[in-house]
């Protein structure tokens, strides 16, 4: 038996061994995100919105939700500095591109006063739409193929590689080879390229005789740093004609005072004089003007205020790193799913609607007490027990379906909207002088595997009762966190405030992951 403590050296020197190789191995740190989301308003064409603003809603920094519309408001909040760029998608597909140019904090002017308007941060930029892909070109055959030529057409001035022929009766080490002729030198003064240089003489400059003595102001000549007097030089001047020097020399001339005067006088006038050829000629240049900055595409969309009826909603986002785009949308698998599952998301949000108003008019449906009569001594006949008058079925208005796949391989998920325009109970109905309220529906489904539609959400109220439980408007499916997976982004649209929502859905359930401050 071996003692102890060679079987420990062993076992410690295994365990060293495995503790190395699970340090050396490399783990990639995480990625760091900064996404932020926003909801761009506009009424109008989205190419020439009458009026615009930007919306802030979420920024995911540091793993985590904030409020883009108070997360680093120094002073203003970081998800509205001036130019970021917000990508415009619908269901993940980009649609254009929003470039902020100043943000405002707006606040209510009459203190107490109901104002239907929503205030807080707002950002204010330029629309601008995507580029249009580059299309390639289509391949086309060539007009003039290119001719085949055979060796034996070759230039004979052309230089070739000779080729060694080997001889099969000599040995493997001899070989002959053919001597191919030298070439000939051609001639050159008559094939000679016209535009090849030439080395040529100057041409010939002509002589002057020496000055006489006797001048009394006779011309110097410059040689260097050195002047010598011409009347003392023996050796004849040299001189050049003008007329024989180089025609496209650069030479320098008298300017006339005149032009020079109106030039000077325009220049004052405007401070830009612009030649020709110059870069003021360029229509493209970029110039600086006083005034409000305008982003790219050209000023400014004017500001959005209130709620309009006419009121168009779109996802912003604005991520520093360039993602591919990854679409939501569903197609429909044929011409009648749509429809099918239309009939069954009906079915589901009637039942809401019934539910809703057996909890909230209880009263108003609940049947009236039965009248007492006197008792006699005759039995009493059992009578049947009294039941609630049914709810009749609800009708629905403004339907909307939204079809969506939130992540790859995820379940089928369906967003259904309706509007039911009056009472379901009797009693609200003959109700003399009080309007019918308008209740509003939401339900989101999944279908599973199993092709059966299972509710993961559901929102009903009415419009006397929005600041108790608000309207839940569908924006659209939003990536919030740079994670292929999206969420379902809601307004929440009460009386006087409204906020914004993310909601998750996974398995048939949701999950709110994020919400806004409320907005007055």
């Amino acid at each position: 038996m071996l003692p102890f403590r060679s079987i420990r050296l062993p076992l410690l020197a295994a365990l060293t061994a495995i503790t190395l190789h699970a340090q050396t191995h490399r783990v990639d740190a995480p990625q760091k995100v900064i996404r932020s989301i926003g909801v761009y308003e506009w009424t109008g064409e989205l190419s020439k919105p009458n009026a615009a603003r930007l919306v802030p809603v979420s920024l995911f920094i540091d793993a985590a939700y904030q409020d883009g519309g108070s997360y680093y408001a120094r002073p203003v909040p970081l998800a509205l500095l001036n130019g970021n760029i917000y990508s415009l998608e619908k269901a993940g597909v980009p649609q254009g591109t929003i470039t902020l140019d100043y943000a405002r904090h707006l606040q209510s002017s009459v203190a107490g006063a109901e104002d239907t308007s929503t205030l807080g941060w707002f950002g204010y930029g330029t629309f601008a739409t995507m580029p249009e892909p580059r299309k390639t070109p289509a391949l086309r055959a060539s007009a003039n193929p290119p001719a085949i030529v055979s060796s034996k057409d070759k230039d004979s001035d052309r230089p070739t590689f000779a080729n060694r022929s080997r001889d099969n009766s000599k040995s493997p080490t001899t070989a002959s080879t053919d001597k191919t002729p030298a070439a000939k030198p051609s001639d050159t003064s008559a094939d000679d390229d016209p535009d090849r240089p030439h080395l040529g003489k100057a041409p010939a400059a002509k002589t002057t005789p020496a000055p006489d003595p006797s001048d009394p102001a006779p011309p110097t000549q410059t040689t260097g740093n050195k002047k010598t007097n011409e009347g003392q030089n023996t050796n004849p001047t040299i001189t050049r004609d003008p007329v024989e020097d180089d025609k496209d020399r650069p030479t320098l001339r008298h300017r006339d005072p005149k032009a020079a005067e109106a030039e000077r006088k325009a220049r004052d006038r405007s401070g830009v004089v612009a030649t020709p050829g110059s870069l003021n000629d360029d229509p493209d240049r970029p110039n600086m003007r006083r005034g409000k900055t305008a982003g790219i595409g050209g000023a400014p969309s004017p500001q959005l205020s209130g709620m309009p009826a006419e009121l168009h909603q779109m996802v912003a986002v604005s991520d520093p790193a360039d993602r591919a785009p990854h679409p939501f949308a569903r197609d429909w698998a044929t011409p009648t799913e749509r429809a099918d599952i239309l009939a069954k998301m009906q079915i589901i949000a009637r039942e809401q609607l019934a539910d809703y108003v057996r909890r909230n008019f209880a009263e108003q449906n609940a049947a009236p007490p039965p009248t007492t009569k006197p008792t006699t001594k005759t039995r009493a006949r059992p009578t049947a027990p009294v039941r609630a008058p049914a709810v009749p079925e609800a009708p629905l208005t403004g339907e909307q379906i939204a079809s969506y796949t939130l992540s790859y391989g995820g379940l089928p998920t369906f967003v259904y909207t309706a509007v039911s325009p009056g009472p379901t109970h009797a009693a609200a109905a003959t109700t003399p002088g009080i309007p019918a309220p308008e209740r509003y529906v939401t339900v989101v489904a999944q279908q599973l595997p199993s092709g059966e539609l299972q509710a993961a959400f559901s929102s009903v109220t009415d419009a006397a009762h929005l600041d108790r439980t608000p309207w839940f408007r569908l924006v659209d499916a939003v990536d919030p966190d740079a994670e292929h997976r999206a969420s379902l982004l809601f307004e929440l649209r009460g009386h006087s405030s409204r906020q914004f929502a993310l909601y998750r859905i996974l398995s048939a359930r949701a999950e709110q992951i994020f919400v806004t401050n409320p907005t007055d």
